[in-house]
């Protein structure tokens, strides 16, 4: 899903770098970084959810609550401890954990990825 995300919302901003090339201001630049970030923790929050969502149809956790609560510092590998996973299913939160850290990692190449084409874009004799 992440990666489906990653590569839909490339595309567009392929598609419209000549839009993007020729609005070379401080404050849409900003306005398409901020835009960008925003749909990449909506990315990161919907995979959480749907974690958080397995969990609680699974009775792991009493509450829907519960679940998004453990699913989301699992996924960001906080990892207070204060909530845990039944014995048998303790491996679960370390999958989601690993899978959190890769995807945000996925996700921070990507953002590092527009700022150096917006950067080429403002000084095209660096590329």
């Amino acid at each position: 899903m992440h990666i489906t995300g990653i590569v839909l919302l490339g595309e567009q901003l392929v598609r419209r770098r000549g839009q993007i090339a020729q609005k070379l201001s401080l404050l849409s630049m900003s306005l398409l970084l901020i835009r960008v970030f925003l749909i990449l923790v909506a990315l990161h929050l919907i995979e959480a959810g749907i974690w958080a969502a397995f969990y609680y149809a699974r009775g792991l956790f009493p509450d829907i609550e519960t679940s998004l609560y453990f699913s989301l510092k699992s996924y960001s590998t906080v990892g207070y401890g204060d909530v845990l996973l039944p014995h048998a299913w303790r491996l679960l939160g370390t999958v989601e954990a690993i899978a959190g850290v890769l995807l945000c990692g996925l996700s921070a190449a990507f953002l590092f990825a527009v700022v150096s084409a917006i950067f080429r874009f403002r000084n095209p004799d660096a590329a």
